[in-house]
C-alpha cells in the first residue's frame, strides 16, 4: 500500500494568479445579412439555369434539386433574418462596437 499524498496548496488560487482585468463587453460586429443571403439566394438560381440549360448526363438531375432546396432555404433564411431585425432591440447611436483585440489595425497611408 502505498502513502496517501495530499495536495499541499499554500495559498489560495487567487493570490498565486491574480485575475486579469475585465475587458469590456464585445459588441456582434453589425453585418448585412439580408445582402448576404440574396447573393446566396442568387447563386443557387445562377446554377439551377446553368443545369436547366445544359443538363448534366447519366443520373445527375438532382443537381436541379440541390438548387431548388438550395432556394428554399434562402427563402426561409430571408424570412428569419428579416423577422429578427425587425423584432431585435434597438442599438443607441452612442454605443460604438468595440472591435476584438485580435482585429488587425487599419494600415496607414
Amino acid at each position: 500500500m502505498s502513502p496517501r499524498l495530499e495536495r499541499v496548496n499554500p495559498a489560495p488560487r487567487s493570490e498565486q494568479h491574480p485575475a486579469p482585468s475585465r475587458r469590456p463587453e464585445l459588441q456582434p460586429l453589425r453585418t448585412n445579412d439580408t445582402k448576404a443571403v440574396l447573393t446566396g439566394m442568387a447563386l443557387w438560381a445562377v446554377a439551377l439555369v446553368v443545369l436547366l440549360v445544359v443538363p448534366p448526363a447519366g443520373a445527375a438531375s438532382w443537381w436541379a434539386w440541390t438548387c431548388v432546396a438550395g432556394l428554399a432555404g434562402g427563402v426561409f433564411g430571408l424570412w428569419y433574418v428579416r423577422r429578427r431585425d425587425r423584432d431585435a432591440p434597438a442599438i443607441p447611436p452612442d454605443e460604438q462596437p468595440i472591435e476584438p483585440s485580435t482585429a488587425v489595425p487599419p494600415a496607414s497611408g
